[in-house]
């Protein structure tokens, strides 16, 4: 429709001036120009604007939608999606809505000539870009027992404008409101998030409250007070970070400052509908063109407002990560490690022939280990091809490489169902000391960044080691020594033996000595015994209560990886009196190079009543399970193998530590590394 085409001309007065007018005068100017090209993006897209139409002093303003005709002068005509209603009267526009991006542009036209169909405007000079969809999404807050409702009127990353019904207004009028408001912002019924602000002023229109608050520039993590964690680095190439902003539901992007294991930094600019602190992106990633795409949901947890050289406003965002499954945390992990050290690498897969160079070189496979290889060495190979080609659920592995070569080697194992197992820790001669240190220092910074993620299941670690060890008996006992609380980090010294089992050699335990699966009866003396004379942790690093999961359920998740490890407990009673309880572990030979992984626990609770023999027809018949091969036995106390002359070959302390002190081992170690380092005093 064209001007010539309109049947009523409109005699324009003065309008009167809306209560929201200062929400639009937080709007960026616009030129004429940007608007004639915003409404041909709308007829390109075959979308419509929104006109409010005035008619008579008596008659309340309406909103109909539109469709743009192409504008091709200063006067654009509009198609109506439906008729006006028969007894309106259109007097003036108040204003046109545009969409455009994650926003809108308002202005405030002259009409020219209105008919059933359409109309046709003058448009202004300027117009005013405002954020889009912000009064759909509704703030709830309560003050002296008053609950009150609003819709968001603006929104700065410094600045939050929420505008009362009318009801809400006139209670709050009646109240002195406090400073310090928490806010809840809702879309319909959903619950999109929380965050604290403080009440700056107030301005009154009409009926209407406009309350101005200043949001908190935080709000509490998990990871507050951490002293070691949080290592930040960026990333070159740079990746982004894209998310679906909880208001607007439009998708956001920006490149990323610095990347941790357990968050980011990163910078909105321009039109960008800012964050604020407590906002959760239900949907977001991080990514690389389409090299990467790592998903997960995060929350907004701090910002803050600066200033370019230009005067123009940055805001500046920290984003945690809150829910992320395993191997996106791995890989997100992986790249922290790298770009602070270029030689480190997590769980990437490992040249076979180079790892067992490595093995052999460092002398961790040395004569009478590798007897035990003998027999076994197609499957060995097996076992660590599945190991190491790939990340896995249920290992993790750091190397330092360099020159061609793996220089340091460190692994972890899922032991139990929340315990995870350190081994195979070495390091080449050329390498130095840095090395190992180095190792063990990304393998401590990986678990204290992944203590958090409670589907790691890394509630504790757990080691075993020979007291004739230096290095270990260094880092992991001696901090043991160093905290002196058994509920934070516990030894248990063991003595350790080859068992060689005699299938034609069966022998019948003595009248009134039995041995049978554990029952929870024989497991809670085991548990009340350790508690008495150890005070240790091995009772709950184990789960042997199976408070978490059933020993079978990891055991299953192994089977699935084409790994065996099981678990099953055992008994031995005399006069139905518990005497000892025995967890045999079997698994894949080496799975473990010491065999820590495929052995029988004996834990006694009854020294003075087991004796030798008793044990050794114990030890023959459960030894069935390993296939006729020595069975490694770990026997604890370590005294009543002493006392009773049983023979083993070694003593290994079983060491625990309580993932929920992880600063208490981080300053330890860290303290211990100033004294290592060259130039300390």
């Amino acid at each position: 429709m064209t001007a010539s085409q309109a049947v009523l001309s409109i005699d324009h007065s003065s309008r009167p001036v809306s209560e929201d007018a200062a929400f639009l005068l937080k709007g960026k100017e616009v030129s004429k120009k940007h608007l004639i090209n915003a409404l041909n993006h709308i007829n390109f897209k075959e979308k419509t604007v929104t006109l409010v139409l005035q008619g008579t002093p008596e008659e309340s303003p309406i909103h109909i939608e539109a469709f743009p005709m192409p504008v091709l002068s200063d006067y654009p005509t509009f198609r109506f999606l439906k008729p006006l209603p028969e007894a309106f009267r259109t007097t003036e526009v108040t204003r046109i809505i545009i969409p455009d991006g994650p926003g809108q542009i308002h202005t405030t036209p002259q009409l020219r000539a209105v008919s059933p169909k359409g109309l046709s405007i003058n448009l202004p000079e300027t117009g005013r870009r405002i954020q889009g969809a912000l009064r759909d999404i509704r703030v709830h807050f309560q003050q002296q027992g008053i609950a009150f409702k609003g819709s968001l009127a603006s929104l700065e990353s410094d600045a939050i404008t929420v505008q009362l019904s009318p009801l809400s207004a006139h209670y709050f009028e009646g109240i002195t409101p406090m400073t310090n408001l928490s806010l809840t912002f809702l879309k319909e019924k959903t619950h999109l998030f929380e965050t604290d602000a403080r009440l700056i002023k107030q301005d009154v229109f009409g009926d209407s409250i406009m309350l101005h608050l200043k949001p908190a520039e935080a709000i509490p993590t998990p990871h507050d007070g951490q002293r070691f964690g949080k290592k930040a680095f960026k990333m070159v190439p740079t990746p982004d970070f894209q998310f679906i902003h909880p208001l607007v539901h439009t998708q956001q992007i920006t490149t990323i400052d610095s990347l941790s294991a357990v968050g980011l930094e990163c910078t909105l600019r321009g039109e960008s509908l800012p964050l604020l602190p407590g906002m959760h992106l239900k949907t977001a990633a991080i990514s690389m063109g389409d090299l990467y795409n790592l998903p997960m949901e995060a929350r907004v947890t701090r910002c803050k407002t600066k200033l370019d050289k230009k005067g123009n406003k940055e805001n500046h965002f920290t984003i945690h990560f809150e829910t992320i499954d395993l191997e996106t945390h791995r890989k997100i992990q992986s790249l922290v490690h790298k770009a602070e050290d270029r030689n480190i690498r997590l769980s990437t897969p490992v040249d076979p022939e180079d790892l067992w160079r490595f093995f052999f070189e460092t002398g961790f496979i040395y004569k009478s280990k590798y007897r035990l290889f003998l027999n076994n060495k197609e499957k060995i190979k097996e076992t660590y091809h599945a190991l190491y080609s790939g990340p896995m659920e249920l290992t993790r592995h750091m190397t330092y490489q360099d020159k061609g070569r793996t220089l340091g080697h460190m692994s972890i194992l899922r032991y139990a169902e929340r315990a995870w197992l350190i081994h195979h820790h070495a390091a080449l001669k050329g390498g130095g000391v840095k090395v190992g240190l180095g190792v063990l220092s990304h393998m401590l910074h990986f678990f204290y960044d992944s203590f958090w993620h409670k589907a790691m299941g890394m509630d504790y670690l757990i080691c075993y080691f020979r007291p004739e060890n230096e290095f270990p008996n260094f880092f992991f006992n001696g901090f043991r020594q160093h905290i002196r609380n058994p509920k934070i980090c516990s030894t248990d010294l063991f003595a350790y033996l080859y068992f060689q089992g005699e299938p034609t050699k069966v022998e019948i335990l003595p009248p009134e000595w039995t041995l049978a699966p554990a029952t929870i009866e024989d497991i809670s003396i085991f548990s009340e015994h350790y508690e008495e004379t150890s005070g240790g942790m091995l009772v709950d690093a184990l789960d042997l209560f199976e408070h978490h999961a059933p020993a079978a359920d990891l055991a299953l998740r192994f089977q699935k990886a084409g790994l065996k490890k099981e678990r099953h407990l055992w008994a031995i009673r005399y006069k139905k009196e518990h005497v000892a309880l025995l967890i045999v572990n079997t698994s894949d030979v080496a799975l473990n190079m010491s065999d820590l992984t495929n052995c029988i626990k004996v834990c006694i609770t009854r020294p003075e009543l087991l004796t030798e023999k008793i044990l050794s027809i114990t030890l023959n018949r459960l030894s069935e399970a390993f296939n006729n091969a020595k069975a490694p036995v770990l026997v604890h106390p370590l005294t009543w193998a002493e006392e009773r002359k049983f023979h083993f070959q070694k003593r290994y302390y079983f060491w625990v530590f309580n993932s929920d002190y992880p600063e208490d081992y981080m300053q330890y170690f860290f303290d211990i590394l100033k004294l290592t380092e060259p130039n300390a005093s």
